[in-house]
């Protein structure tokens, strides 16, 4: 347990300073001694992201390189900063440290998406350099997220293995500080209702490690954003467009779904009614960032952005056609809308992926089941907005001051920009994709959003400091509950018989989280990949696939090394 903590400790040092690093030098964000430390935490995160995809292109994500990194940026902190500043980052990190152990202590990772290519993709990144056509031997590797480079780049000689499972709690919880942080010193009475709400959210719903999965911290990413641009609507000459551009990208490369967040900027365009002018190394980072995620998606998988199909290119030798020149883009992004819409809970009369997509008779069985399950995970969340809503409604008014009379675009418009923009996501979502956790951000901001919207006048009117004083008591009970449940789940799982506790299973999921001995698949006397016989991979020998049929194996996928890069094709 001493270890989950000084191991989350160090990491959370880490990404501040990297975070730092990126937001004085890349973003021109002046350090100062007010500053939300936590921020940089979240800042650390994209660039370190951006860096283990960069350094991929040409060398594995070992342990040599990732040590290296790790040092390089502690160095930076400690002669760059002054006291105060290392200070806060000590105190922060210890914070972070301690909620990071109580989330992670006798938890599992989230499966079965992590044994299958979670893990398996970091192991690839931690042991390769990127392999070309990656996804022929398992096509999820055509659509993994960003978050895996940052894990891989956690795995040094300090953390080993067991460093890859802390990026995604650090995130999180650096988040949700933040959010703490911000309220206490927030005068916007609706800035400060929209970050109770997310709070509520974070500790009610999002506030167990084997829930996060690759989602988890893409959504945070969007809240993230929209909580800075509410922060800065006031002060639209002063907005920093570096960060708005860098995180809107950087959502879409956690999470593909989640696009119409990169919007975001462009509601800051209709509200200024003028072109920004954006500094240029930040928009240099940003173009390198998104060359290098849609090459690396290119090289592995023939596709910009698979298994949209309109983006892969056929001409691509290691692009997979597929048996009748029926692509694997394809067939993926079909079976992927079917079973999110829920193809598996038919029961009589089945019909075929492409029957049950044809028309609309898929809502009445996604109601039943999927729709369901959406009303309970949301159930903690609208309770707390009910809640909340009384607070305002009951609470004493006191006239303010109408400071909108010279405001060329009132704050109100501003929040019918954001509340349109995630009423058209939770649309695409639920014709697309309608499962909770694709696209439970864009649910979360719409209700929110909302919810501001319509008590807009009475929110208005009262007093600030009365509000947070009453909101505040509601936080402590949010924290309770957070850390209560943790420690409910750490009480039953204590004592579990499985090797490495208590830190969450990584190498299997048998209760001992033995490591698995996958089959080498040889060609040439070469291994070329691994194979489990056993369903999943997790993390163990790399590259691995439990993908087995007629065309993935030795005799019919082909392999090839050019210019020291390896590759897998098929012969068409």
């Amino acid at each position: 347990m001493i270890e989950i903590f000084f191991f989350s400790f160090v990491t959370s040092i880490y990404y501040i300073s990297a975070g730092i690093f990126f937001a004085n030098k890349i973003l021109d964000i002046k350090i100062t001694n007010e500053e939300n430390i936590y921020k940089f935490g979240l800042y650390g995160g994209i660039f370190l992201a951006f860096l283990g995809l960069f350094l991929n292109f040409f060398i594995s994500l070992g342990k040599n390189i990732n040590t290296f990194i790790l040092i390089i940026f502690l160095i930076y902190l400690i002669i760059t900063q002054k006291k105060i500043i290392l200070k806060k980052v000590l105190v922060s990190s210890i914070i972070i440290g301690l909620a990071c152990g109580i989330l992670l202590i006798f938890e599992n990772t989230y499966r079965p998406d992590s044994g299958l290519y979670h893990l398996p993709f970091i192991s690839t990144l931690n042991s390769e350099k990127i392999i070309i056509g990656l996804s022929n031997i398992h096509f999820r590797y055509g659509h993994t997220s960003i978050v895996q480079y940052l894990s891989a780049l956690n795995n040094n000689w300090i953390f080993s293995d067991n460093g890859i499972v802390l990026p995604s709690a650090i995130i999180y919880i650096s988040f949700l500080l933040y959010l703490i942080n911000e309220i206490q010193n927030i005068k916007n009475k609706y800035l400060l209702l929209f970050n109770f709400l997310l709070i509520s959210f974070l500790c009610l719903k999002l506030n167990r490690y084997s829930d996060f999965g690759n989602d988890a911290p893409a959504h945070i990413y969007y809240f993230f954003l929209t909580s800075l641009a509410l922060k800065n609507f006031h002060n639209l000459n002063k907005i920093n467009m570096g960060e708005i551009i860098t995180l809107s990208a950087y959502i879409v490369f956690n999470k593909i779904t989640l696009f119409l967040g990169s919007f975001v900027a462009a509601i800051f365009l209709i509200v200024k009614k003028k072109i920004f002018y954006f500094k240029i190394k930040p928009l240099i980072f940003v173009s390198l960032f998104t060359f290098a995620f849609f090459l690396k998606n290119f090289l592995i998988s023939g596709c910009l952005a698979f298994p949209v199909e309109k983006t892969c290119a056929e001409r691509a030798f290691w692009y997979d056609v597929g048996k009748k020149r029926v692509s694997i883009a394809k067939i993926t992004m079909i079976e992927n809308e079917a079973w999110t819409k829920g193809w598996s809970d038919q029961k009589k009369n089945v019909k075929n992926y492409e029957e049950y997509l044809s028309d609309y008779s898929w809502v009445k069985i996604w109601f039943k089941n999927h729709g369901k399950r959406t009303f309970y995970k949301l159930t903690p969340f609208l309770i707390s907005v009910i809640f909340l809503t009384i607070i305002i409604l009951i609470n004493k008014n006191k006239p303010q001051p109408n400071n909108e009379k010279n405001i060329r675009f009132s704050e109100k418009n501003f929040f019918y920009l954001f509340l349109l923009l995630n009423f058209a996501g939770v649309f695409l979502w639920f014709i697309k994709f309608p499962v909770f956790r694709y696209g439970y951000s864009y649910i979360i901001l719409f209700i929110i959003f909302l919810i501001i919207i319509c008590l807009y006048n009475k929110i208005k009117l009262i007093d600030t400091q009365n509000l947070k004083k009453k909101f505040n008591y509601f936080l402590i009970f949010l924290i309770f509950i957070l850390v209560t449940k943790n420690f409910l789940r750490i009480i039953k799982n204590y004592g579990d018989d499985y090797n490495y506790a208590p830190w969450p299973k990584i190498y299997s999921e048998d209760e001992r989280n033995d490591k698995k001995q996958n089959i080498p698949i040889i060609i040439n006397n070469e291994t070329i990949f691994y194979y489990s016989n056993k369903g999943t991979c997790y993390y163990s020998s790399s590259p691995c696939t439990h993908l087995s049929n007629s065309r993935i194996n030795k005799n019919t996928i082909k392999f090839d090394r050019k210019l020291g890069y390896k590759i897998f094709y098929f012969v068409r």
